[in-house]
């Protein structure tokens, strides 16, 4: 049988020049090389330049070395899903939530399963990304339940599990205090209360200062999708996959748009 693909994985990298952090890190583990902490910062370094390829090799460099380093798998698995790699990511955020230890920041811990629930959403899997959701509802503190809530209630009201969905959201009150970051989640929530419209949220999103604005395109078309109005929310993904740059290619918006486009396309 003759092979239409070559199985020969692609060695070609990008071709900049590396920053100084990531060459005083190369010079380091020319001395060091079996020290797996110094080759997750090389990998962290190399995020910072996007070379996000570079990055899971240096993070698998690392867990040759030290195979029970959570945050090697977690470092990984968020790489992966930067590569559109969603199943590989899942794999690494399992085995992350089963390592980290209990000693570490709740955020840590919190972060560790918030990143495996979206890559089950981004697969499809829907009741294990609900499964994963609800601990990690459970391990939110202060602002990490808004920004955790609105995929939950997403990934809820996907599988039909409307009162489940609606107790999370009777949490969220109008007069929550939370940092500007988390800005963009609030006001998607905002429109899953029904305080605001649609039409309104995406009327955020045309003005020149609008932060996260495909996070909140993203949830706009979930929103309409989960409605019921299939017509717009497929016009809110083409919105989104046409006017994302190169730059956006890897915000989770943008990842579970081209996902439900695919699927769609497929249907």
């Amino acid at each position: 049988m003759v092979r239409s693909e070559n199985q020969v994985a692609n060695p070609v990298r990008t071709n900049i020049e590396l920053s100084e952090k990531v060459l005083e890190l190369n010079k380091q583990l020319a001395k060091d090389p079996e020290n797996a902490e110094l080759w997750i910062k090389r990998g962290l370094a190399l995020v910072e330049q996007n070379l996000m390829r570079e990055a899971v090799e240096s993070y698998s460099k690392a867990l040759c070395l030290d195979p029970f380093n959570w945050l090697g798998y977690r470092n990984r698995a968020h790489r992966h899903l930067s590569c559109w790699e969603f199943q590989e990511a899942c794999s690494d955020f399992i085995m992350s939530t089963r390592l980290v230890p209990n000693t570490v920041d709740i955020h840590e811990i919190w972060e560790a399963w918030y990143l495996l629930a979206l890559s089950h959403y981004l697969l499809g899997e829907y009741e294990k990304a609900a499964d994963a959701y609800k601990t990690c509802y459970s391990l939110a503190r202060g602002d990490d339940i808004i920004t955790t809530t609105g995929w939950y209630w997403s990934t809820l009201m996907r599988l039909d599990r409307k009162e489940e969905a609606e107790g999370i959201l009777a949490f969220i009150t109008k007069d929550m205090k939370f940092e500007a970051s988390r800005e963009a989640y609030f006001s998607t929530l905002r429109m899953f209360k029904g305080w605001v419209s649609p039409e309104d949220t995406e009327a955020q999103c045309n003005m020149p200062d609008c932060k996260d604005k495909f996070t909140r395109l993203y949830a706009i078309s979930n929103y309409y999708y989960i409605t019921g109005d299939l017509d717009n929310s497929n016009r809110v993904i083409d919105r989104i996959l046409d006017e994302a740059g190169p730059e956006w290619w890897m915000v989770f918006g943008y990842l579970a748009a081209m996902v439900d486009k695919k699927a769609r396309s497929n249907a």
